[in-house]
């Protein structure tokens, strides 16, 4: 699991040099140098798919009149499969320098629509480094979940309590009304057979079925990389073969003062004398994960932890684990294997943690 501190961003960047990349730095986060000289271009690259360009409102204008502006579209759209064009400061205060505005407007929308490059608008140095630093976080780490029922402040406790029922299966406002007014609270609505439940206005077998369904249903699931930590770290066995004994869940290695790295879950296979270190995604494996988990074994030896196993002669080894169905293959399987967990199996483990918890 990566922190979601910057501390463990990188950004390559054609100037690393640059007033964006000393903010970029002080946040923690890892500048590197870009090898091909990009000329005058600022260009900031978040990974494989994602890298941003950086103009002033003075750099737009001269990019427009010697192309560069253009020929930079080009190659970041040929490089990359998402491009930003970020344009800094306040262009109404540049002078046109003999530029007819509509060129200026004309050079923004063929960005878009031309080129493919989204283009936004930052007020200064520091809200540009604040931009590249959110987009390289959502792009490297992750972006929480957004949900997509809408939400509206509730008038009053009664409009709460709409809502609620609202979400039930065939229950628009009418019939939510319907049923609050025949049961008199949520509470016996949730509690009420099937039969009781299409005595209210509007509610026929189907709605009812659904609405029983939804309230009584074992909640089968794994939402968060958490849940499926919980599973593995109760039941080793969703991801190995024999036994193993837990070492330690989240542990962190302080590579500096500044950065750190925090691992899944660490296992001892002390049949094969090696150290696993787990790392795990909900969705499908990539390479940046692998790349992710090398690093955690590359720098193991600074946990006082790890080390004192890895004295004793274990060797190291890493595990990426998902229950996204895929066929991503470690480069480096010498070191690091993957492994599809069967999300079925897990489930059964998190409802008897569930049972656990409230007996």
């Amino acid at each position: 699991m990566r922190c979601p501190a910057e501390t463990e961003l990188r950004i390559w960047a054609s100037k690393p040099d640059s007033v964006i990349s000393a903010r970029l730095a002080e946040q923690g986060i890892e500048v590197l140098p870009i090898e091909e000289d990009l000329g005058q271009i600022e260009r900031y690259v978040l990974s494989q798919r994602v890298a941003v360009e950086r103009r002033t409102g003075s750099s737009f204008l001269d990019g427009i009149a010697d192309k560069t502006l253009f020929t930079s579209a080009i190659d970041l759209g040929e490089g990359f499969e998402v491009s930003v064009l970020v344009v800094e400061g306040d262009n109404r205060s540049v002078p046109y320098r003999g530029f007819h505005p509509q060129a200026i407007r004309g050079a923004l929308c063929s960005m878009l629509l031309v080129y493919g490059i989204s283009v936004l608008a930052t007020r200064d140095e520091d809200d540009s480094a604040a931009l590249i630093a959110m987009m390289a976080r959502q792009e490297q780490v992750g972006v929480p979940e957004i949900s997509l029922v809408p939400k509206r402040k509730a008038i009053d406790l009664a409009d709460m309590q709409r809502r609620v029922i609202e979400m039930l299966p065939g229950c628009g406002l009418t019939v939510a009304r319907n049923l609050l007014q025949h049961f008199g609270s949520i509470e016996r609505i949730v509690r009420a057979p099937e039969g009781e439940l299409r005595e209210a206005r509007g509610v026929g077998p189907k709605t009812a079925a659904g609405i029983r369904e939804v309230l009584h249903a074992q909640y089968d699931a794994v939402d968060t990389e958490r849940d499926l930590e919980d599973a593995i770290a109760a039941a080793p066995a969703l991801l190995f073969g024999h036994q193993v004994t837990l070492v330690a869940r989240q542990h962190t290695i302080q590579i500096s003062p500044a950065e750190r790295d925090v691992i899944d879950l660490v296992f001892l296979d002390q049949d094969a004398h090696q150290l696993v270190l787990v790392e795990l995604k909900r969705g499908a494996l990539e390479a940046a994960h692998e790349a992710q988990l090398e690093r955690y074994l590359a720098h193991a030896e600074q946990s006082p932890l790890l080390r004192g196993y890895i004295e004793h002669g274990a060797q190291l080894c890493g595990v990426l684990a998902t229950v996204t169905p895929c066929d991503f293959r470690p480069a480096h399987t010498e070191q690091v294997s993957a492994q599809v967990i069967e999300r079925d199996r897990a489930i059964q483990v998190l409802r008897q943690l569930r049972r656990k918890r409230l007996e």
